[in-house]
Order: C-alpha cells, then structure tokens, then sequence
C-alpha cells in the first residue's frame, strides 16, 4: 500500500503560498518531501509541520530563523513527552512488580 501524499501543488494552494515558497522550506530543511509515483508531494505530519511555518510567518509575524527556533523547540519537546511517557510506562511496570502490603495489617 503506498503512503497517501498531497501533491507539493495543491499544499500550496490550501496554504495560500506560491510553490516556491514551499520548495525554498524544502531547500532549508523544514519540510521533506516525498516522491510516490511520480508525484512530489507531502505526507500528513509535513502538512501539519507546513501548515505550523505558515501560521508561524503569517499569523505571528515571525521571521523564518524564527520558525526554524520554534520547530526546532516543538521538535525537541516532543522527544521529551515521548521519554516522559516512555518513563511512566517504565515506573508502572516496577510499581506492579513490588511486592502488596498484606491487607489484613
């Protein structure tokens, strides 16, 4: 089954940005797109991460060394949520092998 992709074209056009825009986010690293059948385009999450760097500049007002920071901090925050989760799954585990205190005490 291939990956469902929307196509570097339409991306731009539900942004409301020219291609070029895009393909320069492609150019510094921010976004990666894919090539499936011949189609250049993007999966879902670089659609969300797309949509974030607009909202970002257009929104915000925020320069694009400012949005690399910005996505560079989320990206590095979410590691963290999956270590901390990672953590907590870790911690139960330990907790359930502990011996129960004898409940007629």
């Amino acid at each position: 089954m291939s990956r469902p992709i929307i196509p570097r074209e339409q991306a731009a056009q539900n942004l409301a940005v020219p291609t070029r825009v895009l393909v320069r986010y492609e150019a510094r690293g921010l976004v990666r797109a894919v090539n499936v059948a011949g189609v250049e385009g993007y999966e879902p999450a670089e659609i969300r991460r797309l949509w974030t760097i607009v909202s970002c500049q257009r929104d915000l007002g925020i320069n694009l060394a400012g949005v690399e920071a910005v996505l560079k901090l989320r990206d590095e925050l979410a590691g963290v949520h999956r270590r901390l989760g990672t953590l907590a799954r870790e911690l139960e585990a330990a907790l359930e092998e502990l011996p129960r205190p004898d409940s007629d005490a």
